[in-house]
């Protein structure tokens, strides 16, 4: 009977990896629960991550992976809703991602070869490449090289074009003195009688290449002395003056060293030249993906009109009001003073008139009697007044007959004083009056807009509903719902349509980084909506444990929380433990799905990156690499278990006791002998506490030069482990300490002395 149920399993397992999980192309490596990782999904890895196999870094990003599967698939345990809302939502981003697969992967990854041209081209090359990486490592340069060789003559029409410009051009080397005409001419004289240099004051030296002249050495005559048919001679001197600036410079010249042109050879710089073809392909793809961007084809994004313009102005009346506003009567004077004054005694419209007949010094409203009209809120006053933002704040909410303060006016430079004759409300425009804004308004109202309003379509037929835009929104709910990223995301669903049709034509929606950037974009999906659905509540200060408080202080007590007590710490620290918390609960969920997960690894030789789930093990992981000297990942496991495992005291008190050894050995001083100050204060009768202590003084007085707390250290230890194996070297270091370091230099002289 055992024989055939293990028979029968190891049919559905044939079967199982045969199928490759409901028809999949990919090689299934595991099975988590109800999910599925392929090796496909592993190698995507590789080229989003640069996670080479076989690193820590590899293992770190497969981690990841594997937790995020046994998440997902307790969810789905849970509830179905999770994977339906990401069904309903998978068909709206399909051709953006399709759209990052062909832009960054095939076409700038892969030069828009095939994956597998590019395989066969390494496997057949393979001694062309470095033996330790794999393809997947070098395909950026596996299709570059491919792209040569299927470019031959394009190739040598390019190295014919562009080795010219690595020819050395012809050059000479000169001697050169600036002066007056008079003593250039003699040290013309001095050059040509080969007198020594020397002997020569006030020399330059300059190497001059054809084609690159500067300076003075640009001047047509220049040129010609030294590179043309009128070259001087080697060893030759001969006076010059040149036109610069408006002002004539004299100079002497001699030619040491001519150069000839020096060609350069193809040899010498072929595989220079191959990487710029290469390079010169991938910018020519990059403006091609950025046009594509412009060009949407058959694609149309729909323009915004209301079906009936009449009955959105009848039912939005409110956003085509006029502005509200004020009929006025002013008066104006450059004297602020003497306008305050006139106007203490003014108490009503008649009085005020009266005065804006007689001093005000507007002459257009004069005749008037200060007469200014209905003025609109927050637009320019009439007759040269000008804009008065003030005004409106002091006439907001008063009534009929109010008259105001002084108020200055930039545009006329004069003081003004109002009376409000009357309150102008809002009403409504006529509709022939913003009819033209009727369709913008509509348009920019996208809240308001139906969510079965066609946004985007294709010959016709809709593409995309604002149905279809909320999901992205429910998705993401950390972008806001407004004008702005309506139309971004209108406009990137236009592109990233026009591009995926582009894509399926090159049935990059069948290659495997589609499907792997499409199952891991599920696996998000899912994941991020399900912690938005189930916030995970803070502990209280009650639930976390005192140790971690403790540690937790006492790591920060020099720093973050110098000069303050346990006690007077103690609601930060809940604050910086709580948010830490929230990070720590998410993972150990993490923990404990992959645990309940029921996981079987088809790929054996995968189980290596099973996750690390215990906090033995984690604490042994630190161990393991701290002994190989791999510190930050020591450091990073030692951290896990403190955040993760702090409710287990003694886990947490190796972890802390690792974290200070695994700092010290990383020369991480400070963070060491915090760690060791900490631990004592926390486990003062721990193993390890011996130990700790002569640590902590031996690292504050060597490494710190803290000199008085080591010695209230190395002290304390004397009197708590007096038959200690430590002793001989505790003393030393006291006696040291308090010699002033003199112990250690006559040390160090008996040392030198006997070598």
């Amino acid at each position: 009977m055992k024989k055939i149920y293990t028979l029968i399993l190891l049919f559905f397992c044939f079967l199982l990896l045969s199928c490759n999980i409901v028809g999949s192309k990919d090689a299934v490596v595991a099975k988590i629960g109800s999910e599925t990782l392929y090796a496909e999904d592993l190698d995507f890895q590789v080229l989003q991550n640069s996670a080479v196999p076989s690193t820590d870094n590899y293992k770190i990003v497969a981690e990841r992976l594997l937790y995020s599967l046994a998440k997902v698939s307790k969810i789905n345990g849970e509830s179905k809703s999770y994977d339906s809302a990401w069904k309903a939502y998978e068909p709206i981003v399909r051709n953006r991602l399709l759209t990052i697969v062909y832009t960054r992967d095939h076409l700038m990854g892969r030069l828009g070869y095939a994956d597998e041209d590019l395989k066969k081209y390494f496997k057949e090359h393979r001694d062309e490449f470095d033996s330790s990486v794999s393809y997947l490592q070098v395909r950026g340069d596996v299709a570059g090289r491919y792209f040569i060789s299927q470019n031959q003559d394009s190739l040598k029409r390019f190295i014919q074009k562009t080795l010219p410009e690595k020819d050395e051009p012809a050059n000479v080397e000169v001697l050169f003195y600036v002066a007056d005409s008079l003593a250039v001419a003699d040290m013309v004289a001095k050059f040509n009688a080969t007198v020594p240099e020397d002997s020569l004051p006030l020399m330059r030296h300059a190497i001059v290449y054809q084609g690159k002249e500067k300076g003075v050495f640009a001047d047509s005559s220049v040129i010609k002395a030294l590179f043309l048919a009128d070259s001087m001679a080697v060893g030759t001197g001969r006076g010059f003056r040149v036109l610069e600036d408006s002002v004539y410079t004299y100079f002497a010249l001699k030619l040491k060293v001519r150069n000839a042109l020096k060609k350069a050879k193809e040899e010498d710089f072929r595989k220079i030249l191959e990487q710029n073809f290469v390079t010169l392909r991938r910018e020519s793809i990059a403006e091609e993906i950025q046009k594509m961007g412009g060009d949407l084809g058959d694609v149309v994004i729909e323009k915004l009109t209301p079906k009936d313009p009449h009955k959105y102005y009848e039912d939005n009346k409110d956003k085509f009001m006029t502005a509200p506003g004020y009929e006025v009567y002013h008066v104006a004077m450059k004297d602020s003073a003497v306008l305050v004054k006139t106007m203490e005694n003014v108490k009503d419209l008649e009085s005020f008139r009266a005065v804006a007949a007689t001093i005000s010094e507007k002459e257009e409203t004069s005749d008037s009697m200060g007469y200014v009209g209905k003025v609109k809120k927050n637009y320019a006053l009439p007759y040269g007044i000008g804009m008065m933002p003030a005004l409106w704040l002091e006439l907001e909410g008063k009534k009929t007959g109010y008259i105001s303060s002084a108020i200055h006016s930039l545009a006329d430079s004069l003081y003004h004083c109002f009376y409000v004759l009357s309150v102008v409300p809002s009403e409504p425009k006529a509709f022939d009056r913003v009819e033209k804004l009727i369709e913008s308004a509509y348009a920019d109202d996208v809240e308001s807009l139906d969510p079965a309003t066609v946004l985007i379509s294709e010959r016709g037929k809709p593409v995309y509903r604002k149905v279809d835009l909320l999901k992205i929104f429910d998705a993401e709910p950390g972008i806001p719902y407004n004008k702005n990223t309506h139309y971004n995301l209108v406009n990137m669903l236009a592109q990233a349509y026009a591009i995926g049709e582009k894509a399926r034509r090159d049935k990059v929606d069948d290659s495997w980084e589609f499907r792997a950037l499409l199952r891991l974009a599920r696996v998000e999906f899912i994941s991020n909506r399900y912690d938005r659905m189930t916030q995970i509540s803070a502990p209280t200060q009650n639930q976390i444990p005192e140790n971690l408080k403790k540690f937790e202080y006492y790591y920060g007590k020099e720093s973050i929380y110098k000069g303050k007590s346990f006690e007077e710490s103690l609601s930060q620290i809940t604050g910086v433990l709580t948010s830490r918390a929230r990070v720590n609960a998410k993972v150990l969920s993490e923990m404990e799905a992959w645990n309940k997960a029921n996981v079987f690894f088809y790929d054996r030789d995968k189980i290596e990156l099973a996750p690390i789930t215990s906090g033995e093990g984690v604490l042994a992981s630190g161990d393991s690499a701290a002994k190989e000297q791999k510190f930050d990942e020591a450091i990073s496991a030692y951290q896990k278990v403190v955040n993760l495992f702090a409710d287990r005291d003694t886990l947490f008190r190796m972890a802390v006791y690792g974290l200070a050894q695994v700092y010290s050995d990383a020369q991480k001083y400070n963070e060491s002998a915090a760690c060791f100050e900490a631990f004592l204060k926390i486990w003062p009768d721990a193993p390890e506490a011996e130990k700790a202590m002569f640590s902590l003084g031996f690292i504050l007085n060597e490494n710190l030069k803290i000199n008085d707390r080591a010695l209230e250290v190395l002290e304390e230890f004397q009197k708590r482990f007096p038959k200690s194996e430590l002793k001989e070297s505790v003393d030393w270091l006291v006696e040291n300490i308090k010699s002033d370091g003199k112990l250690a230099e006559d040390l160090m002289k008996k040392i030198e002395s006997e070598e």
